[in-house]
This record gives structure tokens, C-alpha cells and sequence, in this order.
């Protein structure tokens, strides 16, 4: 598994307390499984642009899991440039959720063992499903462009405008 982390909001101490957390566990898992030449957890930190698209394009499995609405761009980035009809794993927090429909596995960010079977199930997919999902995602992120998304910020501002009238 390669967690590509990038760390925000350093001055919370709760963020700083959870990177801490996820690493100490990362540490335990490694020193628990690892043989010495294999690890089952490569954590990459930092905000590196080339490896993130180089990652989404290679990806077997993308877990997207914001514990409240955020992280639609990596969802939607994955999608639409990944190149091994890779399954999207989403939280049902994460704003892109509705959007992706059934395309994606959506799981409850608090509910571990969901996602771990949702890992199981992404992970044992046969690939016509797999290819399925995939071409899914890549059109909802086409068809749902910045351009859809400022019409449709106009119509809701002009139904506001209206409703208020």
C-alpha cells in the first residue's frame, strides 16, 4: 500500500496528534508484517504534484476518505487520470460521493471495517466490473467540468433571486 500524505493545518494540534497516530500505526503494521524487504505500508509525506499524478495513473485502488466533505478534486484527479481502470474507494462524507453514484465503493469514513472489506472487494473485482466503474467515473468527471458547475452556481443564484423577489 503507497499513503501518499500531504500534512495540513500543522498548527492544530489534533492534526498533529492524528499524523502522529496513523504514522505510529503505520510503524506498528510495518514492524508487525514486514520481512525485512517488503513492507506492507510505503508512506510518502509532502505536497509533491509529479508523484501524486504519476500515483493516479497507477493506482489499483484509490481510498478517498475525508471524514467531512473535502477531497473531491483528488477523487475526481484519480478518475479521470488513472490508466489501469483503477476502483475509487469514497467516502460517503466526501461531496463527490453523490455525484459518483454507485461507480464508486462508498464507505462511512468511521467504519473500519466496511472499509476494509470495500478494500477486499475493490481488490477482487473482476475487471470488466472494474472497467465498468472506471469508464463511469471518468465521464461523471468529464460531464461535470467547472464549467457545469458555474452554470449551475448561476441558476442557483438566480432561483435565490427570484425566491426573494
Amino acid at each position: 500500500m503507497l499513503a501518499l500524505l500531504v500534512p495540513s493545518r500543522t498548527e492544530v494540534t489534533e492534526y498533529r496528534s492524528y499524523l502522529r497516530e496513523v504514522m505510529a500505526l503505520v510503524g506498528e503494521i510495518n514492524a508487525t508484517l514486514s520481512d525485512g524487504e517488503w513492507e506492507p505500508i510505503r508512506v510518502l509525506l509532502g505536497n509533491n504534484y509529479d508523484r501524486a499524478v504519476a500515483a493516479f495513473t497507477l493506482y489499483d485502488v484509490l481510498l478517498v476518505n475525508p471524514l467531512a466533505d473535502g477531497m473531491n478534486l483528488v477523487a475526481k484527479e484519480g478518475a479521470a487520470l488513472n490508466r489501469q481502470d483503477g476502483v475509487v474507494i469514497l467516502s460517503e462524507e466526501a461531496g463527490v460521493a453523490e455525484g459518483f453514484g454507485d461507480a464508486a465503493l462508498l464507505v462511512s469514513p468511521y467504519d473500519v471495517y466496511g472499509t476494509r472489506e470495500a478494500l477486499r472487494q475493490a481488490l477482487d473485482m473482476p475487471e470488466a466490473e472494474r472497467h465498468d466503474r472506471a469508464t463511469k467515473l471518468k465521464a461523471q468527471v468529464r460531464q461535470n467540468d467547472i464549467h457545469h458547475w458555474f452554470r449551475l452556481q448561476l441558476e442557483d443564484a438566480e432561483h435565490q433571486w427570484n425566491a426573494g423577489r
